[in-house]
């Protein structure tokens, strides 16, 4: 099921399963979002949960091995609406049979999608029901049209960091021939892709996240690019997938909840 919530400033649209971010578009009706194309990529804004990247062979929690799916099964899990107004919506899904056969802890899983002016906020929220402490990685994988107006290139968009020393990253597909491209250790989690003649784009806020990575297909020179928020793991880890020896690993108490947010306006 398709939702969508709006103000005077944007129009959003979720669906219900994987509680996928499928789009936003201005009140003048400018689409930012990637829209599906499965030539590229089937997808617009799967949720990472309670894994990030490829599972070679099995995850491995306190010495037990799990086949958890790649980037996790929240991106494929049914959420139902808890609650909802004009300008925002909270979706919920909590542990199954299938969630435990793969990751051994009881938990609810909230996602609320909040339009602030312009600015939508994404917030992942989540509640150990359990009895001991719940070891997880979690991140946002949305994908924003780059280049974002008729005529211009992928090539012509740069990202612009708020840090001191930290260089902007001019956009050629070759750097990610070798997947993703990871920043961590950044001051600001503020991160700005923007065109580099009319200096108009995306903001992106990140403040609940450790790491942020910029992903494109490889050698498809695809038409999108994705800001992805993670906490959990580096590039380097792929082949490892004992989850508690991930950097940046999340360890949170029986019992307790946290909230993980970023943001996004044009600019």
């Amino acid at each position: 099921m398709n939702i969508t919530i709006k103000n005077e400033h944007a129009a959003v649209t979720c669906q219900t399963l994987g509680a996928e971010l499928l789009s936003y578009k201005t009140a003048a009706g400018k689409e930012y979002m990637w829209q599906k194309d499965p030539a590229y990529w089937a997808k617009t804004s799967p949720v990472l949960f309670p894994y990030i990247g490829a599972v070679p062979q099995a995850v491995v929690i306190h010495g037990k091995a799990y086949d958890m799916p790649r980037h996790g099964f929240v991106k494929d899990a049914d959420f139902e609406v808890t609650r909802q107004g004009e300008d925002y919506v909270i979706l919920t899904t909590q542990t199954t049979d299938f969630t435990a056969s793969v990751f051994p802890y009881d938990f609810t899983f909230t996602v609320t999608f909040r339009l602030n002016g312009p600015e939508l906020c994404v917030t992942y929220g989540v509640t150990n029901k359990g009895s001991e402490e719940m070891p997880f990685l979690i991140g946002g994988h949305p994908a924003f049209f780059c280049p974002m107006e008729e005529g211009e290139r992928f090539t012509e968009y740069f990202l612009h960091f708020e840090d001191e020393g930290v260089e902007d990253l001019h956009l050629q597909y070759p750097m990610f021939d070798h997947d993703a491209i990871l920043y961590e250790n950044l001051s600001h989690r503020t991160v700005k892709l923007i065109h580099q003649c009319t200096g108009r784009g995306i903001r992106f806020d990140f403040p609940g996240y450790e790491t942020v990575a910029f992903w494109t297909p490889i050698k498809k020179d695809a038409p999108f690019l994705c800001i992805e928020p993670w906490c959990g793991g580096t590039m380097d880890q792929v082949p490892n997938t004992h989850l508690l020896e991930k950097k940046y690993v999340q360890c949170l108490p029986a019992k307790e909840s946290k909230d993980y947010s970023f943001s996004f306006q044009p600019c």
